[in-house]
């Protein structure tokens, strides 16, 4: 390793010494392509710190992780418009962090995989399905941001309010 992060992680010398394989970067995130891809559009949004696992992230980190979304949801609309295909349907994109055991790399990334409906049976239902083993990026974030204090859907008088009285009617 040559230029930063940690001695024999592969993302870290990804980020650091190979620039070839980004497809694009910001600040705090790298994106690539997944060697192993599990649908037409399989990518994974690296953090330029080395933190482990997302289990890692602290209420510091709601907008580096609020960045590898952004990211991977700007590269996957780039490639989808190269091909000609329309905007993303949310649907069918899944984003996520692995939980162990699943980690294989010990390096925060997120996957960004679409469109879900030609993935593997088994990769759909079993790899990449929301479970205690595999968070989507969207409920990583809301747990972030409850430790931060931060108000959320579930926890916030003014939604509720607005969800009874629509319910009233």
């Amino acid at each position: 390793m040559s230029t930063g992060g940690v001695q024999k992680c592969v993302f870290c010398d990804i980020i650091w010494n190979r620039p070839v394989q980004h497809l694009k970067a910001s600040e705090k995130v790298v994106m690539i392509q997944d060697r192993s891809p599990h649908a037409p559009h399989h990518y994974l949004a690296l953090s330029k710190c080395h933190i482990n696992q997302p289990g890692d992230l602290t209420a510091a980190d709601v907008e580096l992780v609020e960045e590898m979304e952004r990211l991977g949801r700007e590269l996957l609309r780039e490639k989808l418009k190269e091909k000609g295909q329309a905007d993303t349907v949310e649907d069918m994109l899944r984003m996520g962090f692995h939980f162990p055991p699943m980690i294989r790399i010990n390096h925060l990334h997120l996957h960004i995989l679409y469109p879900v409906s030609e993935m593997s049976f088994f990769n759909k239902s079993v790899v990449f399905r929301p479970s205690r083993f595999f968070h989507s990026s969207k409920d990583v974030l809301e747990e972030l941001k409850a430790k931060r204090g931060d108000k959320t859907e579930e926890n916030n008088p003014e939604v509720d309010a607005a969800l009874a009285d629509s319910n009233m009617k």
